[in-house]
């Protein structure tokens, strides 16, 4: 398959095999497509998460929660940049 990138791409693609941590383009966007299939299953959970909340919301099922202890948590799951970590 012979893919035409834009030019920003071809451009991060290029500094990106400078760095010498791809064997060829093909590693690199292989990781890429892996790194993005992830992000897009999370936030797939994420969003089947938030319905089910809304859900036993509509049904009355809540209970009272502790904004603090919700933002620890969420800090624990990512890393100092705020992305996930794995």
């Amino acid at each position: 398959m012979s893919t035409a990138y834009p030019p920003e791409i071809i451009k991060f693609i290029e500094e990106e095999m400078s760095t010498g941590n791809y064997e060829d383009e093909t590693a690199l966007v292989t990781e890429a497509l892996e790194v993005f299939r992830e992000l897009k299953q999370r936030h797939a959970e994420l969003r089947q998460q938030i319905q089910q909340s809304l859900d036993e919301e509509k049904a009355g099922r809540v209970a009272p929660f502790d904004v603090d202890e919700i933002i620890s948590e969420l800090e624990s799951e990512v890393d100092e940049t705020g992305q996930p970590i794995s």
